[in-house]
């Protein structure tokens, strides 16, 4: 027996090594030897081989609409050709779209089922990438997006291999779309959610594999989404599914406010999604990310896992949507809470005369509530406020309380983000006030409150506002006329970062 376990091991090792010399980056000189060969090694060198070719000097960063993507894109459809795969729709893989200047590709694997081979299991990996650089007019800088994504689209390859294999026991079927454009705005997922070939609402599930080259140094692979599905955790962390060595996480909703990947535009209209990735521990849109720190036998547990649980999803009649969805994949929340933080400037506006006050710095915190209805809202706000101003006598520096209520006019939010202007009136109550060290004098000389107009606009990505706003006061600040017979009014500028829950 030992005989046998140590032949085994060395005719496996041998036809590794021999792998290994022809692994060159270029699709025509790679030949596997399969026959007899362990099929865990198998799968990791054909991973290494995709992610080497992909991810080649040759292929420049594959930035989407060019010729250099292009061979990406005609990669994908050979290996998929070679496999079986048939093209989803008519006899090409290929999905143009925005006036054929780019093109994902789109395959599937049918069910069996009679009912419910008519329902479908998405699995997307964008081919993508960032191009090349040019430094001092002459070097060239290649971004080869090995980890990002040329991981995820050989994971797609392997998982389409697998399925294939057992496509008898599928019951639901299996779309598979190497999506292109999206590092430049998730155009190619959101184009086929937009116009996909059959009912949206006939997708189940729809999974983004999107760098999940890093496993070693993660520690994990993450399925963020587990809240869109009812019992997702237990399905996804089902441990007759994953793979010895293999250290599963779950997420119930995709919450990074920086990053997104091909869920957005399937979640957006209310279908189940998995983010599927290790996380941006390798060189993320650095030319650092190459071919040869990709962790391969890693990315071959995370392809099992992945062929496993579509194969469970694919069988499970009682598999359906949780009716939940994150707060980034939300349109409009009828009611939505938030955090801001305002720095600006504030001067003294002169009611008479030619000359104002000098401006002076201005700061803010606040909490704020929004009530959405389409493209209207509705934004009433607390602030605490500390706000200087320069004046002839000292300058004067206080502490209130804003509260603007703003309407609000919004665009429709996509992946890229949202935009609005806004106007209202707002109500200010001075705390205390300073003046050369002096408190104010609010009984004779100054007034507490103040009433204004609030006025301004915002843009949005994601969980992330960047608003700009310019408060005018209709009230006069002073309480009496100073010898030109003017009462001075603040006027303040504000920069605001804000967070929505």
């Amino acid at each position: 027996m030992k005989h046998l376990i140590l032949f085994v091991f060395l005719f496996c090792s041998f036809i590794v090594y021999g792998q290994n010399q022809t692994i060159t980056g270029d699709s025509l000189q790679y030949r596997i030897a399969i026959s007899g060969a362990c099929p865990q090694e198998i799968l990791k060198e054909r991973l290494k081989h995709h992610v080497y070719t992909l991810a080649a000097d040759s292929l420049m960063g594959r930035k989407a609409g060019s010729k250099h993507a292009k061979k990406a894109a005609n990669y994908i459809a050979a290996q998929w050709k070679e496999i079986g795969i048939t093209p989803l729709v008519g006899e090409s893989y290929f999905r143009p779209f925005k006036q054929n200047q780019y093109q994902s590709l789109a395959g599937i694997i049918e069910g069996n089922d009679p009912f419910m081979k008519n329902e479908y299991i998405v699995v997307g990996a964008h081919y993508d990438h960032l191009g090349i650089k040019i430094k001092n007019d002459s070097d060239t800088i290649i971004f080869n997006g090995a980890d990002d994504n040329a991981s995820g689209v050989a994971a797609l390859i392997e998982l389409g291999r697998q399925l294939k294999a057992i496509q008898s026991t599928l019951r639901r079927s299996v779309v598979l779309i190497a999506f292109d454009a999206e590092e430049l705005g998730l155009f190619g997922s959101n184009e086929f959610a937009a116009n996909p070939p059959f009912p949206i609402e006939k997708i189940k599930l729809m999974m983004s594999v999107d760098m999940v080259g890093w496993y070693k140094t993660s520690g994990y692979v993450k399925y963020s989404g587990s809240g869109t599905i009812k019992n997702g955790s237990m399905l996804i962390l089902d441990e007759s599914l994953i793979p010895n060595g293999l250290h599963v996480k779950t997420q119930n909703f995709e919450k990074s406010v920086f990053t997104a990947t091909d869920t957005d535009g399937f979640a957006k209209k209310g279908i189940p999604t998995l983010a599927v990735t290790t996380g941006i521990e390798s060189p993320y849109h650095k030319p650092e990310d190459m071919a040869h720190l990709i962790d391969y036998e890693g990315m071959a547990l995370i392809t099992e896992h992945l062929t496993n649980l579509v194969q469970a999803v694919s069988q499970d009649d009682t598999f359906h949507a949780s009716g939940k969805i994150a707060s980034k994949h939300q349109k409009y929340k009828k009611f939505g809470f938030g955090l801001s933080v305002n720095i600006g400037s504030n001067y003294h506006f002169y009611t008479k005369g030619a000359l104002d006050g000098k401006s002076a710095s201005a700061y803010g915190i606040g909490l704020n509530g929004q009530l959405n209805m389409n493209n209207f809202a509705i934004r009433p706000e607390v602030c605490y406020n500390y706000i200087n101003a320069h004046h002839p006598q000292g300058d004067i520096t206080t502490h209130g309380i804003t509260m603007p209520l703003n309407l609000l006019l919004q665009t429709q939010p996509s992946s890229t983000g949202s935009m609005a202007i806004f106007a209202g009136p707002y109500y200010s109550y001075k705390l205390k006030g300073q003046q050369k060290g002096a408190q104010l004098d609010f009984d004779n000389d100054f007034k507490r409150e103040e009433v204004g107009l609030n006025m301004g606009f915002e843009m949005s990505v994601l969980m992330m506002r960047l608003e700009f706003t310019f408060r005018n006061a209709l009230t006069n600040f002073t309480r009496t006329k100073n010898a030109d017979g003017a009462h001075i009014r603040n006027r303040a500028t504000f920069v605001t970062l804000g967070y929505k829950f």
